[in-house]
């Protein structure tokens, strides 16, 4: 609610707005430099609709190589709760991924899963147990071996930002709340 914020409107003049366009354009280069991905989307209202944004970035993705088939996500347990009805909304069918006893995903089961109607993987990390996926660079380098996307839900993002970017750790897309 700071004044010349909280009073624009969408059909405003942009020569009125060019303040809040250069504060959002040096939050996406921040935000492009602190996760290692090459652009942002800045329109996206809340998570769940980061995650459908960037759902259907993937989905748009494999369309454009004409991989239409793969219409499978891979959900852990361990994922936040929006993930697997994000994957339903978006269309495809939903598969779980058990986690370890020590709260992580399992690798094994989830590159067991991995075949041609593989869409990807919808993982958060640190996990809504709060635990670091260790094996995340392998789960990401497995998926695209398979020729699937790595989606990360970055509701966490808060515990791992300036420690790691998770362009570097294999994921594609994410949202940060």
């Amino acid at each position: 609610r700071l004044p010349g914020f909280a009073d624009l409107h969408p059909l405003q003049p942009i020569s009125t707005i060019q303040g809040v366009l250069g504060v959002i354009h040096e939050l996406a280069e921040w935000l492009i430099a602190l996760t290692g991905m090459h652009s942002v989307a800045m329109a996206p209202k809340a998570g769940a609709h980061g995650e459908l944004c960037g759902i259907l970035c993937i989905r748009a993705a494999l369309d454009a190589r004409g991989e239409s088939n793969r219409r499978v996500l891979l959900v852990p347990e361990s994922a936040h709760g929006t993930n697997p009805a994000t994957a339903a909304f978006a269309g495809y069918s939903v598969e779980n991924i058990p986690a370890t006893p020590d709260g992580r995903v399992d690798t094994a089961a989830l590159t067991a899963r991995l075949g041609p109607d593989i869409a990807g993987v919808m993982i958060t990390n640190p996990n809504t147990c709060g635990l670091f996926e260790r094996d995340m660079k392998a789960i990401s380098d497995a998926v695209h071996a398979a020729g699937g996307y790595v989606y990360c839900d970055g509701a966490n993002f808060n515990a791992i930002v300036g420690r790691v970017r998770p362009a570097d750790l294999g994921i594609d897309a994410m949202h940060i709340n």
